[in-house]
């Protein structure tokens, strides 16, 4: 698939002191672009440019026929990258996004200078990699609406779903609004991640992010990112659980600009 197929924003800085970064985010599966709405605002104000996408079978993205790879969807957004002249970029994935980063990092080496790795993981271990399988046969059998609800509750813990019920129903709508096809192509490539040993070669400032309550990737999976990546940082976030930037968003925010701040210009 070419970069012409990728949906994309690229916004301007609003306000700050031009930092001269360019921050590429990358959602999570089943989402799209919006679920960068709020940091998109935020690292703007602080006079960063933003690109942020839709990966393929996502959002308004083209939706190929499946199955997919990680390398595909790293060699997506390298092309991207490529095709916008905006590398080297500060890469922020979240969940799929965050894998897809790993292997950008691995595979285009120059694409990004940085990587910011959020609620992801860099292997499954092989009751997870079943447990897709059976994702994926219940989306064959019964559409995205028989894997939705499972979904929300890993992504949002109680109390979130408890506080927020127009959040947790607008998320819902979109993950039904998804390709399912696209979706399914994505688990595909999901369940077969394999990068952990591969790790030490990533040579990029990088920040692992995880969520105290996030039972799809554990903080014990974000702690083998960053013990194998030399020189990561790791912030576990309280009272988040897997969509962390929407659940906690001050304080993924304020987590991500004072690392930010300790990048080299």
């Amino acid at each position: 698939m070419s970069a012409a197929g990728l949906h994309h924003e690229l916004a301007l800085p609003t306000g700050g002191t031009p930092s001269g970064l360019t921050l590429m985010l990358s959602h999570a599966l089943g989402c799209d672009l919006r679920m960068w709405d709020d940091l998109t605002a935020h690292l703007r104000a602080q006079g960063h440019r933003v690109l942020r996408y839709d990966q393929r079978g996502h959002g308004r993205s083209s939706a190929p026929a499946g199955p997919y790879t990680m390398a595909q969807l790293a060699d997506d957004a390298a092309a991207l990258i490529e095709r916008l002249g905006v590398g080297p970029v500060v890469w922020v994935g979240l969940s799929m996004g965050g894998m897809v980063g790993q292997e950008l990092a691995l595979r285009h080496p120059r694409a990004a200078r940085a990587l910011v790795l959020a609620n992801t993981t860099s292997a499954y271990p092989p009751e997870a990699q079943a447990g897709w399988a059976q994702r994926i046969e219940g989306i064959r059998l019964g559409g995205l609406a028989a894997i939705v609800d499972g979904a929300l509750q890993r992504w949002f813990h109680e109390g979130f779903r408890a506080a927020h019920p127009g959040s947790v129903a607008l998320w819902r709508e979109r993950v039904l609004q998804c390709d399912a096809a696209g979706y399914i192509a994505c688990c595909e490539a999901i369940s077969q991640i394999d990068t952990t040993r591969r790790l030490p070669a990533i040579d990029v400032p990088t920040l692992v992010i995880a969520g105290a309550l996030d039972v799809g990737t554990p903080p014990a999976f974000a702690e083998r990112i960053a013990g194998a990546i030399p020189g990561a940082q790791l912030v576990v976030l309280p009272d988040a659980s897997h969509l962390s930037v929407l659940e906690q968003p001050a304080a993924f925010a304020a987590c991500l600009d004072g690392w930010l701040a300790t990048l080299p210009g």
